[in-house]
């Protein structure tokens, strides 16, 4: 499976390569347990208890602007047993890391918008009891909350690469997540004006965390740059 990042204009934009002249890790601060991998993969935690893990790109995107961001993720190898998962979020302050266990390391973090790989069920959090999504704000995990979900996925435990893909949009205030190209979950809300308090620019990174029970989670990347999108939409689960 292809392993890459695309930061581009839905309405077309000449690319701008972002990272020509270094590697693309160069690119990323690493909090917690995360380490690069020797296959250019983000390893935020290994398969051990109470581990957590973040990496963060550092420069902030516009949400006054069209865009796209797509990476691989590994969320594991365990299925049954694996816990917990991973949280991609955008928030103005950068290289954060919030709580272990259920909290995915994303549980905390304020001002935030958090889209939620959950492969665990914690029932006093209202999960599914499979491996679904959410989008979440302000770092809250339970899902009474949530700007969209939570929607039950197909299995992401399987000890293989899924694409990720975050599209924004500005106009209708859009925020929508495709996993291996089928759309998932979206929402329509005014993230600047009812979360981040009128502030245009975030952050984005990557946030995972295990508690009793554990998995390994990865993100991974090939090259690092700006492209325009495909003008046409893209599939949509059933």
């Amino acid at each position: 499976m292809a392993r890459y990042l695309l930061l581009g204009s839905l309405l077309g934009l000449f690319p701008l390569w972002l990272s020509a002249q270094r590697p693309f890790y160069e690119d990323f601060t690493l909090q917690g347990d995360t380490y690069l991998t020797e296959l250019d993969c983000f390893r935020l935690t290994e398969a051990e208890i109470y581990a957590s893990g973040s990496i963060w790109y550092k420069r902030p995107l516009s949400l006054l602007e069209p865009f796209a961001i797509e990476l691989s993720i590994l969320a594991g190898c365990e299925d049954a047993l694996g816990a917990d998962g991973m949280v991609f979020v955008f928030t103005p302050q950068t290289n954060q890391l919030g709580f272990v266990g259920e909290g995915i390391g994303f549980a905390g973090l304020r001002p935030s918008v958090g889209i939620e790989i959950d492969t665990w069920e914690n029932e006093h959090l209202n999960d599914p009891s499979k491996d679904h999504l959410a989008i979440m704000r302000n770092g809250w995990v339970g899902h009474q909350r949530d700007l969209a979900g939570p929607v039950v996925i197909p299995n992401i435990e399987d000890c293989s690469l899924h694409s990720l893909i975050i599209l924004w949009e500005p106009g209708p205030k859009r925020l929508a997540v495709l996993i291996d190209g089928v759309e998932r979950i979206a929402t329509q809300h005014d993230l600047v004006g009812d979360i981040f308090g009128g502030r245009t620019e975030v952050y984005w990174g990557v946030t995972a965390a295990t508690g009793r029970y554990h998995n390994i989670h990865e993100v991974c990347f090939d090259r690092l740059g700006a492209r325009p999108l495909p003008m046409s939409p893209p599939d949509r689960a059933e």
